[in-house]
């Protein structure tokens, strides 16, 4: 089991950043929330930190912490460690992935995102009790998902 931590990033317009993986990832070409894995010693919020800096060049301050998400790739087994973070910086420079985009809530559920992520998504709207989002809105391969 490998512990990550991501960042569901809000800026001062409450869109969220979500960035693009790259060609020869993992998961090629899928969308995440910004992260990485816990180097020993290192406690989850000081690695959300480092990450989010080495990765995108942006500081970020942590809101909150969200449950867990364990997920089974096969190949690897996750503990993805969701933060809610803000940031004024409006600009990552990317130096691992390849794209990124700000959205708004409402639009999670059209990123193709990577597995354990569309489920990071839908505990983050839970968390925020979004009132815009109804069961209709999210697709029904999602529903299975976020009924785990």
């Amino acid at each position: 089991m490998i512990n990550v931590t991501c960042a569901v990033i809000r800026n001062e317009d409450n869109e969220i950043l979500v960035v693009q993986r790259g060609e020869k990832t993992d998961h090629p070409f899928k969308w995440e929330f910004p992260g990485g894995k816990v180097v020993p010693g290192e406690c989850e919020e000081d690695c959300i930190i480092r990450e989010i800096a080495e990765e995108l060049s942006m500081d970020v301050v942590i809101y909150r912490k969200l449950e867990p998400v364990i997920y089974d790739y096969v190949h690897k087994q996750i503990n993805l460690i969701p933060f809610v973070c803000d940031t004024l910086d409006e600009m990552p420079i990317l130096s691992e992935h390849t794209d990124y985009k700000w959205i708004s809530p409402e639009t999670l559920f059209s990123v193709d995102f990577s597995e354990a992520d569309v489920l990071v998504a839908h505990r983050y709207l839970e968390s925020v009790n979004e009132s815009t989002i109804t069961n209709e809105m999210i697709p029904e391969t999602d529903r299975s998902l976020a009924d785990d």
